[in-house]
């Protein structure tokens, strides 16, 4: 026998049952009859038994349907009680998550799931902190913190990580740049463009700074943004270049008048994942962010 059915079966099975009519039942279960007789039939089907029969005053359920309707409101009870339960849990939750963040994941993609989890949440107190993925690998592993998000390739032996997002790197240009009709670069292309860069304490400052280190050249820093919308803002003017995440640059592209550029550098690709020293011993809290943050880009994803 197939059981290929779900709660809304089982809630829509009982309320037939009690009201001895498909229409009220379907009122009931907020949907209309065809529906209704539709999953009633599908049910049927995967039994291979009849739950009902039609008669002039209604559904009358069978042998089957009886045994149907206790188990479907045993299971109902257990589904309600599961529910009240974790709310429960998500209520009486409380303590504090230190979480690490590289600049690539704290600028677009933690926030939304932050909100999700401190509204769920409202015991638990979040200690954010932005540093580079190289620095987030070395203070988990000192037990400094619960949880980060770094690139992959800085994670080191010995921590847990599993798969976050993936980020890539552009360049953003005024609209009337030379560089703007390029298509894609390289990083190298830009050496000798002047340059809007973060503040320097910001980790992805620190990453293109070094990045421009291993090609042999010195940025030409014109002036500092304080965060990425003042450095959009600052490109737009005509003042530089910058180098931003690609989902910063397409969400500001929409009211600037901007260049997108994607690097064609290897290393501009950025792989993020969310590690901790031992997933399996996170308090809680921290096994409570972490399951938030992967919903997130599962909702991202749909």
């Amino acid at each position: 026998m197939g059981f290929d059915f779900d709660t809304v079966d089982l809630r829509l099975l009982v309320n037939i049952v009690e009201t001895r009519s498909l229409t009220r039942g379907a009122e009931r279960s907020c949907m209309s009859a065809p529906a209704a007789s539709a999953r009633i039939k599908k049910m049927e089907d995967g039994l291979r038994t009849r739950l009902f029969y039609r008669t002039t005053q209604g559904l009358v359920p069978t042998s089957a349907g009886h045994t149907a309707q206790r188990h479907a409101e045993a299971i109902l009870r257990q589904v309600g009680d599961l529910i009240d339960d974790l709310n429960e849990q998500a209520k009486g939750m409380t303590g504090s998550v230190r979480l690490l963040a590289n600049t690539l994941s704290i600028s677009e993609l933690v926030p939304p799931a932050l909100e999700v989890f401190l509204l769920k949440f409202p015991g638990v107190n979040i200690d954010l902190q932005e540093m580079s993925s190289d620095d987030i690998a070395r203070t988990l592993k000192q037990g400094l913190a619960d949880v980060g998000i770094l690139a992959m390739d800085a994670s080191e032996p010995g921590l847990a990580v599993q798969p976050y997002r993936e980020e890539r790197l552009v360049v953003i240009a005024p609209s009337a740049h030379p560089l703007a009709g390029a298509g894609s670069l390289r990083f190298a292309q830009i050496r000798d463009c002047d340059y809007v860069g973060l503040k320097e304490s910001a980790a992805m400052q620190a990453f293109v700074t070094r990045a421009a280190a291993r090609e042999g050249f010195s940025m030409k820093r014109r002036i500092q943004a304080n965060d990425f919308e003042s450095l959009c803002n600052l490109v737009q003017s005509g003042v530089g270049v910058a180098i931003v995440p690609e989902s910063v640059a397409r969400r500001h592209a929409r009211h600037l008048s901007l260049a997108v550029l994607p690097l064609r550098d290897e290393w501009a690709v950025r792989k993020l994942v969310i590690a901790a020293r031992d997933m399996q011993a996170l308090t809680p809290p921290a096994r409570a962010l972490v399951d938030v943050l992967t919903e997130s880009v599962a909702a991202f994803s749909a």
